[in-house]
């Protein structure tokens, strides 16, 4: 692979240069469609000229909120083009989150699937900085479109630019994107990541599975998560390499796909092998032309049984939106249950409470910083009191516990911090409460994660509630408010009424009583009430 010098690691510059060298080849497959990287370069030309005749200049934030899609590539590399930075909008946020993303972001024009438009109208009145919608149509005209008080342009508009590049000096330490982690404390941040940053993480990626332009990368994450754009996206782009785009995951799709296309590479998350490991036994379970996946979480049995019946050879990675992946197992020889040994770009430490370096074997904080330049996250944007606590003495602090042991290899044990994780999201308990607070008969709540019943490692949202006095709810009308008021993995599946919620003397919440309760007699199932939650 070429390895581009460090001024020349721009999004739209590589670009522009495999569109030279792999003329012709495809990069990327999707559906019955297929670009090549010179077609690939040539729309996001025409889409980076497009944006500058709609105004749209260097710096400027740009909202995202589409499926998987060709046309999200056209969007992201043709801002890529011209340095302006790009805001991916998760398309299950509705509600505060939505409203929160835009405007901490200061969108001021939004690119957004036509079947998103009620979730803007829901809280166009507080959206401070959005002026312009460019709307785009997946599944052909929708009735019923709500009345909004934007500006709205046709996204077909956007192939009217010429295919020559825009010209528009992009630098390496440029802002490219500015991607939203789940809060915990708080609201979630938004997470400043540089050109440089993402040519990093999909560089090291690529070299660590051994890709060469032979390869064919499967990819069914949405490109709201770094995962698609520089694990894979990146990665698949800077090997000469080719990409099967999905929509969404599916267990059931996932093999046949991967034969069809001769996928060599994947990247599973760790209750992804459990559901592959629940699927009836097959004939052609060892007959498959994937040779490498990277996995995040998981259990060390799952890993086992994975590999003996598919014959994959995984290795589980550790890292973060804002601290990239800094450890890597090695290919030919994975340490199963560990995320592998320190990637030399970084540097990583097990702390204290107090930032006292901890021994091989004890469990503390995994903390992390850089050994060059651009290669982190540039901080929280517009949070720069959040961005200096999370950098204490001089290391980034990720708030996930591990240890390493004797050998080097770091083992990731849990979150610290409050978040909950469910399948491929973790969920800010702090978003949740939000939404339930706002219920009138609520009095306060408390968010916990328990575990799924299904997946192992997995969780699960409950919720715990303490009514107003006098006031009367049920687990479904809770229920039926959250629908559009949050995305649908972040809708609690377990409710429980309380008198009054476990604190310190000093009014916290005392969420460790709560996760130890788990699931009570009094609790409320929504998957065992039979209620149904459309995505």
């Amino acid at each position: 692979m070429k390895n581009y010098p460090k001024s020349e690691r721009v999004l739209g510059l590589i670009l522009e240069d495999k569109a030279k060298t792999n003329k012709g080849k495809v990069f990327v497959r999707y559906k019955d469609q297929e670009l090549t990287y010179d077609q690939v370069n040539e729309r996001a030309n025409r889409f980076g000229n497009s944006f500058l005749e709609l105004g749209i200049k260097k710096g400027d934030k740009v909202g995202i909120m589409l499926p998987n899609c060709l046309e999200y590539l056209d969007v992201w590399f043709g801002l890529s083009k011209i340095g302006a930075v790009e805001v991916p909008v998760n398309t299950a946020f509705r509600g505060n989150q939505l409203q929160h993303v835009i405007n901490s972001s200061d969108v001021s024009i939004f690119i957004v699937d036509q079947q998103f438009l009620d979730r803007v109208a829901f809280v166009q009145d507080e959206l401070k900085s959005l002026e312009r919608l460019i709307v785009f149509h997946t599944e052909g005209e929708k009735e019923n479109i709500p009345d909004l008080r934007f500006e709205q342009i046709p996204f077909g508009v956007l192939y009217e630019g010429p295919p020559s590049p825009p010209g528009v000096e992009v630098r390496h330490t440029d802002l490219m994107a500015i991607m939203h982690t789940s809060g915990t404390t708080g609201p979630s941040k938004g997470v400043m990541l540089s050109h440089s940053h993402e040519y990093n993480l999909g560089w090291n990626m690529a070299v660590n599975a051994r890709m060469t332009s032979e390869d064919v990368y499967y990819n069914y994450f949405p490109y709201f998560h770094n995962t698609a754009q520089a694990i894979i996206s990146i990665a698949t782009i800077l090997a000469d390499a080719s990409m099967i785009l999905r929509e969404r995951f599916s267990v059931s799709a996932f093999w046949e796909e991967v034969r069809q296309y001769n996928c060599t590479v994947a990247t599973l998350m760790g209750a992804m092998l459990d559901m592959f490991l629940k699927q009836p036994d097959k004939p052609d379970d060892l007959d498959t032309p994937l040779r490498v996946a990277f996995t995040l979480g998981g259990r060390k049995e799952s890993y086992e049984a994975f590999q003996k019946r598919f014959n994959v050879n995984l290795f589980q990675v550790y890292g973060g939106t804002e601290h990239n992946v800094v450890t890597y197992n090695n290919y030919d020889g994975c340490k199963l249950g560990s995320c592998g040994t320190i990637w030399p770009d970084f540097e990583v430490k097990i702390f204290d409470k107090d930032d006292n370096e901890l021994p091989p074997g004890t469990t503390g904080e995994i903390v992390t910083r850089p050994k060059d330049s651009y290669i982190m996250f540039l901080g929280y944007y517009k949070m720069e009191e959040k961005t200096l606590e999370t950098y204490r003495n001089l290391w980034y602090h990720t708030g996930d516990a591990g240890y390493f042991d004797e050998e080097g290899y770091l083992y990731f044990v849990d979150r610290q911090k409050d978040v909950i994780r469910r399948r491929m999201e973790f969920i800010s308990s702090t978003d949740v409460e939000e939404v339930i607070n706002s219920h009138p008969s609520v009095l306060e709540s408390a968010a916990v994660g328990v575990p799924s019943p299904e997946f192992k490692g997995e969780q699960e949202v409950k919720i715990v509630v303490v009514l107003k006095e006098g006031m009367q709810l049920s687990p479904e009308e809770l229920i039926s408010f959250c629908v559009p008021r949050m995305p649908y993995f972040s809708i609690p599946r377990y409710v429980e009424f309380k008198e009054a919620l476990p604190k310190t003397p000093t009014e916290k919440v005392e969420k460790h009583k709560l996760k130890d309760e788990g699931i009570t007699q009094l609790t409320w199932d929504r998957e065992k009430a039979g209620y149904k939650i459309n995505r």
